[in-house]
């Protein structure tokens, strides 16, 4: 998957480039952490644009993009939360599954960011 971004998302765009090179070299754990953060850094972007206040809580964020109308993306905000904290303090490991999973989500997040931005 190669992702690219027509608007600059700043640090975004970093963290998905490094998500889907840690995706291809097995580095499970980062890529969701990194998918996370690239995503999280994106509706931060967002909300600073529109000068609306940038929570720090992740629910919160997630409550951002459900207040804007985008419901199914500020549940699946919430879900890569949680896959951020599985990869990240607990002894499970993230599977293939799961880290392909948060790094679509994220590129689907970071896209539907471009897309409020163009408008």
């Amino acid at each position: 998957m190669i992702v690219t971004s027509y608007l600059s998302l700043g640090k975004s765009d970093k963290l998905i480039k490094e998500a889907q090179l840690d995706l291809e070299v097995g580095n499970l754990n980062k890529c969701v952490s990194a998918s996370y953060f690239s995503a999280r850094r994106a509706v931060e972007k967002l909300l600073e644009r529109m000068h609306t206040n940038v929570p720090r809580r992740d629910d919160k964020l997630a409550n951002a993009l459900k207040h804007l109308g985008y419901i199914e993306e500020a549940v699946l905000m919430l879900y890569l939360y949680e896959m951020r904290k599985k990869a990240d303090y607990t002894d499970y490991e993230v599977t293939i599954e799961e880290a392909r999973k948060a790094l679509e989500i994220a590129a689907r997040i970071r896209k539907l960011v471009v897309l409020i931005m163009k408008q």
